[in-house]
């Protein structure tokens, strides 16, 4: 690899600031006063004093850093380094981000450069998924995953615990469902507190009316009726209110794990096959009933959808759900207040990106073509890497192709519906990879999305960025 030294930017971070000015010179001492200047940045000022203490630097001395409120807003901030630093911030958050950024420095090259930076992400989230029901990851990795996380900028964690091949997390009303290796509710606490601490938002992911083959094991009379050759012991029978009734509290169940989250991923997914929706008798027949004769399966997959959001919202979560299922009904119109997880558009019936954008959807683009890291590259993934990732110029608004390689995309400035971003960790071999090796294998690329996600786009070339993410290891 090329010298770190001799390429791209000296201030080492990721994600880069969105602006630097270098005066020349470093900052460097061997004790520093931490100083909150709000009282709503002293956890931060003590967490501070900590990692510095890990690098050498104790507390005391002549010089300072100071945390300052004032001049911006959520997750924005403005460092500037002279014989004392000062870093200006509106919320904890801010000054999270920015005291990273100060440390990564610490971490590359043992000095902070001495000058001024600015930085303010392209969009709000920039997230995670863990699917961490095929596989058994522990709650101490998954700690020590949410650091690694935090350290480059993501803020959200999606937390799919139940899949068609497992259910990891204790369950209090179904504990029949459970797999033998889960999270208990204890250990979800020490991971729900340290997201909370790192200013991580943790995103329930709890999969339905599809994907529930290991919990309707249990419950085989809930199950989609036979369809021939289709498969459907993985999915809900959604035409039968007792049906409906379980799926709701599958998530009554687990909800209080999750008090301090706000959204919820819902599912919505790969219920049926849907280019065949029309070969599953109980759907057609169902939804000629209620609907009419034009009506199809996907009427009923959204009037789910719409329902489980509903309560959902009734408990206090904006509901999410995947894109590959909706905005296909007739009859039914997906409610408004659901945002879509946008992860492909690989069959090409799936309606566009631009569907949802006229529907007035918010989305968060899940881009499968870059941004899936799934176990023994299953289903005709490969592992993400950084040169693909550069290669392709991604930025937060370039989502999956169309069928044919038709790009589909938002430009910048983004509209508020872009919420964001996400890299996903999906566990369709869970033998192909130990928790470690899956955590040394999503660096590069993770942290090549955390890089773009916050500047949408990035002034760095490839070599510059391997450069600079290669001396936080």
């Amino acid at each position: 690899m090329t010298s770190p030294d001799s390429v791209g930017p000296r201030w080492f971070s990721i994600p880069q600031p969105t602006s630097v000015a270098l005066t020349g010179g470093d900052w460097r001492q061997a004790s520093v006063h931490v100083i909150a200047e709000a009282s709503e940045f002293e956890g931060e000022a003590r967490r501070l004093e900590r990692e510095l203490a890990e690098l050498g630097i104790e507390h005391g001395g002549r010089s300072a850093i100071r945390l300052r409120a004032g001049g911006w807003s959520g997750e924005s901030f403005s460092v500037v380094v002279a014989d004392d630093v000062e870093v200006n911030a509106g919320t904890p958050a801010g000054v999270f981000r920015a005291t990273r950024q100060l440390l990564q420095n610490l971490r590359a090259h043992g000095v902070i450069p001495r000058g001024r930076v600015e930085s303010a992400p392209a969009v709000v989230e920039r997230g995670f998924h863990l699917d961490a029901a095929r596989k058994y990851f522990s709650s101490e990795w998954m700690i020590t995953l949410l650091h690694e996380l935090a350290d480059v900028g993501i803020n959200t964690f999606q937390w799919h615990f139940s899949e068609n091949e497992g259910f990891r997390l204790a369950s209090e009303r179904f504990p029949e469902i459970v797999s033998a290796e889960h999270v208990t509710r204890d250990e979800a606490a020490r991971v729900l507190d340290a997201a909370a601490d790192l200013h991580i938002d943790v995103i329930p992911s709890l999969d339905m009316p599809g994907h529930l083959r290991h919990a309707l094991a249990q419950h085989p009379s809930l199950r989609l009726p036979s369809a021939g050759a289709l498969e459907t012991d993985h999915a809900l029978d959604v035409t039968r209110a007792d049906a409906v009734r379980f799926a709701e509290n599958l998530i009554d169940d687990v909800a209080p794990v999750f008090a301090r989250s706000t959204r919820w991923n819902l599912g919505g997914d790969e219920f049926v096959d849907f280019a065949r929706i029309d070969e599953y008798p109980v759907l057609a027949e169902a939804a000629h009933e209620r609907f009419g004769p034009e009506a199809t399966g996907f009427d009923l997959l959204t009037g789910f959808v719409n329902g489980i959001g509903a309560h959902l919202r009734e408990r206090g979560f904006a509901a999410r759900a995947w894109n590959d299922g909706m905005l296909r009904s007739s009859a039914v119109t997906l409610d408004q207040e659901i945002a879509l997880t946008w992860w492909t558009n690989w069959h090409a019936q799936m309606r566009p990106v631009a569907d949802a954008v006229g529907a007035g959807h918010a989305l968060v683009n899940f881009n499968d073509a870059l941004f899936y890291y799934v176990l023994g590259e299953q289903a005709g993934y490969s592992y993400p890497t950084s040169e693909r990732i550069w290669a392709a110029d991604w930025h937060p608004g370039l989502f999956s192709a169309l069928p044919g390689g038709r790009v589909q995309e938002i430009a910048a400035p983004y509209p508020d519906a872009l919420l964001g971003v996400a890299f996903s960790v999906w566990s369709d071999d869970p033998a192909a990879q130990s928790p470690q090796e899956v955590a040394d294998g999503i660096r590069g690329p993770l942290r090549a999305m955390a890089e773009r996600a916050w500047n949408g786009g990035s002034a760095l070339t490839h070599e510059e960025f391997l450069a600079v993410a290669g001396r936080l290891n």
